[in-house]
């Protein structure tokens, strides 16, 4: 009888000893290697030798428990902040998506199976249950615990709770009016069971994937306000939180410990965590090396035995990266990126690629994108203002082109705030359609009835002044010039020679970009934390990557277009605008999306930003790994990952 034998990588540790766990998306990888080998023998075993005749060999594919896994970092974007309650500045997808939820599990996870959705088996909480017509939320989280034995209860839903009472300026995704300012109380119902009563009725739909989805619940034992003081007991009354004072204090010192970032594996704060993974260690370049947390509750338990990030500093070196397996930060492990970015540019080269042993997995994200304009600079705000002026700008974009010179086909055509793309429930047939097509001439036309004449060097100039229905509009000067200043982040050759195109477009219809490369970083720094009013000098920003629909996942709007939303950094308002999205967050059932549709029509035409190609992912996989699944919001699984091998057996 022939014996089959189970390869296991050199660096997999002690990880031969475990089964595989199980995956949200597929059966239990250890009774499938049970499996393969119990048919293998029973094969064998069924079948009478005979020396006389040749035995041919069989290979079963099979899956291997242990192993490194290495995932290459958005191009100059690592993951700087460890804390889950973060600003405008910090909420990126290599902080949200690709970092701390591998750490930390949030209330409610969404996107299963590559699609926008709640994934109700994937989360701490059952799904909320609506009473009170609406006004009022129970919650009940199943049995989870956090890596110091703690379970993960009802009170760590009230400690984010009350963080985010006192320092709601300080989260990404607050909206005056929305959370937590429509709640009007929350309490523990029980250890597992936590309520909220809300101000008024909502529909479910919307506060569900809206609201309680910003909600990841914190362990108790950060409930302190410095490292010299013990981790408070689960059962002590009177924690720093349940008051307005002690939860900022308590905030302060949170935020100052992810200030840390060469602390992150060491603290005694982050260290206790409930998602798949802990760190091993986190240098500030943003090397990141991760191990399973051995303590997870949760389905889909790590098979790797550790998952490493590795910093890239730009686009033009991912391919290298792929092909040769080394880094600024020295040699992959294993010799190559398990899972690596193709940047838009690197299409072409798939060829090689693949010989060098990789697949594709494209993801198409749950994404609009978006040239962002600056409606509060004291010289190009008032021109913003003017609809003509944006629907002009807006003539000057070449989706289709961009998509096909620049993006390879790796990009979506973007014309509004829902997109067509990936498939949804929401978008209307109007998703797909481009109301204000590329034509510099049309935009050059625009401009001159409404009083722009050709200036010096060709730039328009403000010649008749007014508010009238063929003048420039109110606010805006005689002499004032169609001259803007674009930021563009460096790294990416797509973005680069998009905005170089643009400025050429630009140019013919008589509007001067002057264009201005910055690291992500900086151009967060500049846009992200400005404050309202003059002060606030940029005047055009393009991020390089979309906004995507998380946590606010539900497509009404409000973070980012609604007045005063911190996520609004253009400060863009509408009376209108903050009318339909109001609309959005209480009609329920049909009239739901008779809301939706009358919100994404008007923003399509209204512009408050300009509409850009989203890109989409497209992710080089090794072969000899699974369990690589695209994901509507660009999430790094690794828990998922595993590493087969083909094992042979004779018939």
């Amino acid at each position: 009888m022939e014996q089959l034998f189970l390869v296991v990588p050199a660096d997999s540790g002690r990880a031969d000893r475990h089964a595989p766990g199980r995956s949200r998306r597929r059966r239990r990888l250890g009774t499938l290697v049970a499996v393969v080998l119990a048919l293998a023998v029973g094969l064998a075993a069924c079948s009478a030798p005979d020396s006389a005749r040749p035995r041919p060999v069989a290979t079963s594919v099979v899956p291997v428990a242990g192993g490194t896994a290495t995932f290459t970092e958005q191009p100059g974007s690592p993951p700087n902040d460890i804390f889950p309650f973060m600003s405008g500045a910090d909420f990126t997808d290599a902080n949200a998506f690709q970092f701390q939820t591998l750490l930390y599990e949030p209330l409610y996870r969404f996107g299963a199976g590559g699609r926008p959705g709640l994934d109700e088996a994937g989360s701490l909480a059952e799904a909320p249950v609506y009473s009170d017509g609406d006004r009022v939320v129970t919650i009940r989280l199943k049995s989870w615990r956090w890596s110091d034995g703690e379970a993960v209860d009802a009170r760590d839903v009230v400690f984010w709770m009350n963080l985010l009472e006192a320092e709601k300026q300080n989260w990404a995704s607050y909206v005056p009016g929305g959370f937590p300012d429509n709640v009007a109380s929350y309490r523990v119902l029980s250890p597992s069971v936590v309520q909220f009563r809300l101000k008024r009725a909502y529909d479910p739909a919307w506060f569900t994937d809206n609201e309680l989805s910003q909600i990841t619940p914190l362990p108790l034992a950060w409930d302190r306000t410095s490292l010299r003081s013990p981790p408070p007991r689960r059962a002590e009354p009177g924690l720093p939180d349940t008051t307005v004072a002690g939860a900022r204090r308590v905030y302060a010192f949170l935020e100052g410990q992810a200030q840390s970032l060469s602390t992150y594996a060491t603290s005694p704060i982050w260290s206790v965590v409930d998602g798949p993974w802990r760190l091993a260690s986190f240098a500030p370049s943003g090397l990141a090396v991760f191990v399973p947390n051995r303590s997870y509750s949760g389905p889909d338990r790590p098979h790797l035995s550790r998952f490493v990030e590795l910093p890239v500093a730009s686009s033009t070196s991912e391919l290298d990266l792929l092909l040769a397996g080394t880094s600024s930060a020295g040699s992959v492990p294993g010799g190559r990126v398990s899972v690596g970015w193709v940047p838009a540019e690197d299409v072409p080269d798939l060829a090689a690629l693949r010989r060098a042993g990789y697949r594709t997995v494209r993801e198409v994200l749950w994404q609009f994108n978006y040239l962002e304009p600056n409606f509060d600079n004291p010289t190009a705000g008032p021109i913003f203002a003017q609809l003509y002026v944006r629907q002009a700008f807006q003539h000057l974009i070449d989706e289709t082109g961009w998509i096909r010179a620049y993006d390879h086909g790796l990009a979506e055509p973007t014309y509004g705030p829902i997109p067509a793309v990936p498939r949804n429930p929401w978008s209307d047939p109007s998703a797909s359609l481009d109301p204000d097509p590329f034509d510099p001439a049309a935009a050059a036309s625009l401009l001159a009835a409404h009083g722009w004449a050709a200036g010096p060097g060709g730039v328009r100039t403000c010649r008749r002044p007014g508010a009238g229905a063929s003048d420039c509009g109110a606010g805006v000067p005689r002499g004032a010039r169609l001259s803007f200043t674009l930021a563009y982040p460096t790294g990416s050759q797509s973005v680069a020679l998009s905005v170089q195109d643009l400025q050429a477009s630009a140019a013919r219809a008589g509007v001067a970009l002057t264009l201005r490369a910055e690291s992500n970083a900086e151009i967060s720094a500049t846009i992200e934390p400005c404050p309202r009013g003059p002060s606030c000098s940029w005047q055009l920003g393009d991020y390089g990557g979309g906004w995507i629909y998380s946590p606010d996942h539900l497509p009404t709007g409000e973070e980012i277009f609604a007045t005063g939303a911190l996520g609004n950094v253009g400060s863009y308002t509408s009376a209108t605008v903050d009318r339909l999205i109001a609309a959005t967050t209480t009609a329920s059932g049909p009239s739901e999306q008779a809301a939706l549709d009358r919100y994404q029509n008007a923003v399509r035409r209204l512009l408050p930003v300009f509409w850009i190609p989203s890109p989409d992912t497209l992710l080089a996989v090794a072969n000899g790994l699974a369990g690589v699944h695209p994901n509507a919001y660009g999430e790094v699984n690794p828990q998922d990952w595993y590493f087969t091998r083909r094992v042979a057996s004779r018939s």
